[in-house]
């Protein structure tokens, strides 16, 4: 029995947490094969072919940039990338809870939650000043 299939269906997620694993902060989105058989390069480290889901569901990459607030420390930045399973409805989503900010995002394409927060941060910011910036004219104008 032939099971090359599995292999090559797999989807390749970076598995991390920057909380033990400072390598998690940036890893590279573009890699070669080769890069991912040296294990001095970082794919070849913390990209991970994502397992089976016993429900049947298909995987993804996720991204998780969650930002600590007080405590005994100072405010800082953990990012936690992973498999996942339970898709959400939008690529991108905001949870505020008492301590702590997340801004999980989720991808469909080898090692893409390896993109750094940066790019997620701008593009929703460009967007929020856009929308602002028309709706701000269509007022003027009325």
């Amino acid at each position: 029995m032939d099971m090359s299939f599995a292999f090559l269906s797999a989807l390749r997620c970076y598995t991390c947490n920057s909380n033990d694993n400072s390598e998690c902060f940036a890893p590279p989105v573009n890699f070669t094969e080769s890069d991912l058989q040296d294990n001095r390069t970082i794919p070849a480290r913390l990209l991970v072919d994502c397992p089976l889901d016993p429900m049947g569901r298909e995987p993804f990459c996720r991204k998780v940039n969650l930002l600590v607030i007080g405590g005994s420390l100072p405010d800082h930045t953990r990012v936690t990338r992973e498999c996942g399973y339970d898709r959400a409805r939008r690529p991108c989503y905001k949870i505020e809870n008492g301590g702590h900010e997340e801004l999980v995002c989720q991808c469909f394409t080898d090692g893409c939650n390896g993109a750094p927060q940066i790019t997620v941060s701008r593009v929703l910011g460009g967007l929020i000043a856009v929308t602002g910036l028309l709706l701000g004219h269509g007022h003027r104008t009325m």
